[in-house]
């Protein structure tokens, strides 16, 4: 049975709601039309599509073909998929990407999913480049993980519109040398705690020995080892790691973790005058 136009509303918030016979009702906008190719006479109430010849007319009383219920289907749909999109956007921030797949799994198609980022992006509501950089700053800064992993995370998330790299490139590159330094000694913390991670033994230079020489008497216990310490205990102090080795020890660190060569460089020309006591 053909279906007609039972009525065409325009609501204040600038949504055109058109009910069909049977009870059907859909809901969109000119921002929705605009997305998918259409175009709408405001005045006229008339929806047609930029290709054809013949537009899709929306009047009350007319008789709907296949086409334009099709039309309106889909209008419909990249309405409610921008309310869904919007949705997520107010629990957290989201990458391109990331949010097409939510879309995706919500059961919306491809390309309404895409046209709804198209609009969500030109409105700024996504932004994969402040995306980065907020994971940057939580992840990098705050827990000291380094731009390697911060760019696993992230890879898959971003770049719908634009290639990732070039974002994540932005994205460091708008970090301020002082977060920079703030992530490294987060970074290098665990590791500048432990006096032996810093042992020949734990770098695989060579084994630590108990200590063999006499030791002052008021640090011996009755068995001739220092207060605190056992038979099985080694001797950490006098197999430590050169400061030259240190230094090429947390470089290399650095360096798997991805952050810069220059911020490394500033990083352990602070660190090593702190450990010299330079003043």
């Amino acid at each position: 049975m053909a279906m007609r136009i039972e009525s065409v509303r325009e609501k204040a918030s600038e949504t055109l709601e058109v009910a069909l016979s049977g009870g059907l009702l859909f809901r969109f906008d000119v921002k929705d039309a605009e997305q998918l190719g259409y175009f709408f006479d405001h005045g006229a109430r008339m929806l047609g599509v930029a290709a054809e010849s013949s537009p899709i007319t929306l009047g009350e009383e007319e008789i709907l073909n296949e086409g334009a219920v099709l039309a309106l289907r889909r209008l419909d749909a990249l309405h409610r998929a921008r309310k869904d999109a919007l949705s997520i956007l107010s629990c957290a921030e989201q990458g391109s990407k990331q949010l097409y797949e939510k879309l995706l799994k919500k059961g919306y198609e491809p390309e309404i999913s895409r046209a709804c980022l198209t609009w969500v992006c030109n409105e700024h509501y996504v932004d994969d480049r402040r995306y980065v950089v907020m994971l940057l700053r939580s992840h990098m800064v705050r827990r000291g993980q380094g731009p390697d992993r911060i760019k696993a995370i992230a890879w898959p998330r971003i770049g719908l519109f634009e290639d990732p790299n070039t974002i994540l490139a932005d994205g460091l590159a708008s970090m301020t040398e002082e977060d920079m330094q703030e992530a490294i000694r987060r970074s290098c913390a665990a590791i500048l705690r432990r006096t032996e991670n810093f042992s020949r033994s734990s770098c695989g230079i060579g084994r630590r020995q108990r200590r063999s020489n006499g030791l002052k008497s008021n640090s011996l216990k009755s068995n001739g080892l220092p207060r605190g310490a056992s038979e099985d205990e080694p001797d950490v102090g006098q197999h430590l790691l050169s400061f030259s080795e240190q230094c090429s020890l947390l470089r290399g660190y650095l360096k798997h973790e991805g952050f810069p060569s220059h911020s490394i460089d500033v990083f352990l020309e602070s660190w090593g005058k702190d450990a010299r006591g330079d003043d």
